[in-house]
């Protein structure tokens, strides 16, 4: 359950617990009736009925509640008791159905990492489109005044992710760069490679495909790691990003 409907439980068992305990000599109405009135609250904010006391269940100087009154409130007490396993049982199923809707809506997820190469971007959203999947690129959604940071890891709450090593960049070890710039490669982006490592470490391996241009460096920590390579379309390895969709339970439907 929500931390909140665990509050409001715990504030209408301490009410009803401290209207038991009352144990002063004359059951004053001042004092009733702000119980009745934080009883009230919780109740309500559970989807639970309220109380009020009517004119006679007051004393003839309307200073204290009579014995009619005091039954009244207990008994609508002991209904409320009753209601309320009913209403715990409601509530953890909806959070319990409310978690499964959204884990069905995130297992259609599949976030992109990308580059700057758009080709291959519309590329593989359309062999995920095409197929029912929900692709998620970062760019494409609104920022709603979260950081950078923030705004991935918001989106990143998907069950796979497609990371597309496209030659942005041109690099070289530092010995390695002569000044007639020969050594350089082509290489992916930065932010690329940072999320690449994210996703492994987020969803695992087995549901990260990392699709490699022919004309890029392959990153050296990903050597031994399976990844698709084409060398002009995505579109040339949709059978095989299928596949390894098809092999991380991702849920879709062939054409």
């Amino acid at each position: 359950m929500k931390p909140s409907i665990n509050n409001d439980i715990f504030r209408l068992k301490k009410v009803i617990r401290d209207i038991k305990q009352y144990n002063k000599e004359w059951r004053y109405s001042d004092a009733f009736e702000k119980y009745v009135a934080n009883l009230n609250i919780c109740s309500g904010s559970l989807g639970l009925p309220n109380f009020e006391f009517e004119n006679f269940h007051f004393s003839n100087t309307g200073k204290t509640i009579n014995d009619i009154g005091y039954d009244s409130l207990l008994t609508h007490i002991s209904i409320l008791e009753d209601m309320l396993p009913h209403i715990i049982d409601d509530k953890v199923q909806g959070v319990r159905n409310n978690k499964e809707v959204k884990v069905q809506q995130n297992g259609k997820k599949v976030f992109i990492v990308h580059g700057r190469d758009k080709t291959s971007l519309l590329e593989i959203e359309g062999i995920l489109s095409r197929v029912g999947l929900e692709p998620v690129v970062l760019n494409r959604n609104v920022n709603s005044g979260l950081t950078l940071m923030e705004k991935f890891e918001k989106y990143s709450d998907v069950k796979y992710a497609v990371v597309l090593l496209t030659p942005d960049d041109i690099g070289a070890l530092y010995e390695d760069a002569p000044l007639e710039s020969l050594g350089y490669k082509f290489r992916a982006r930065q932010n690329v490679i940072f999320e690449l490592g994210f996703f492994y470490g987020k969803l695992g391996r087995s549901n990260v495909c990392c699709i490699l241009k022919s004309t890029v460096e392959k990153p050296s920590d990903i050597d031994g790691i399976a990844y698709l390579s084409y060398q002009n379309s995505v579109e040339e390895i949709e059978y095989a990003v299928l596949r390894e969709l098809k092999d991380a339970k991702m849920e879709f439907q062939l054409l």
